[in-house]
């Protein structure tokens, strides 16, 4: 079973891009989602979400960076853990530059291959 690829746009063919169900693309896009989506944004699925978006403009240091990081680690295992064996999550918060960095190495269960997510991502 296909999904929409994340961002939305067009394969090669014309039509609108997918990827396979549990794939790695697949795992990577819900979890892009769900990192950048406030819990309540979806309407059947009120509970979907990070309070990430929320925090963007917040006030930060390092006591909430590590609130983030436990907010982050409840959500991914409550909306992924059919898809992903979380390793490792960090919220990083630098306090020269005001930046925040998460990063978030898993596992995808069908494949067995590890990959990182960093937000924001490297070079933005």
């Amino acid at each position: 079973m296909s999904r929409l690829a994340f961002p939305f746009g067009a394969a090669p063919s014309g039509r609108a891009a997918t990827v396979a169900y549990g794939d790695d693309d697949h795992v990577r896009n819900m979890l892009e989602l769900l990192i950048m989506t406030m819990p309540g944004a979806r309407v059947m699925r009120p509970d979907f979400g990070s309070p990430v978006a929320q925090m963007a403009f917040a006030p930060a240091d390092a006591v909430i960076a590590h609130a983030l990081e436990a907010a982050l680690h409840a959500a991914i295992d409550q909306q992924m853990s059919s898809l992903l064996t979380l390793r490792d999550l960090n919220v990083d918060y630098d306090e020269d530059n005001a930046a925040m960095t998460i990063e978030v190495v898993y596992e995808v269960l069908r494949s067995k291959t590890l990959d990182k997510l960093r937000l924001p991502k490297d070079g933005q």
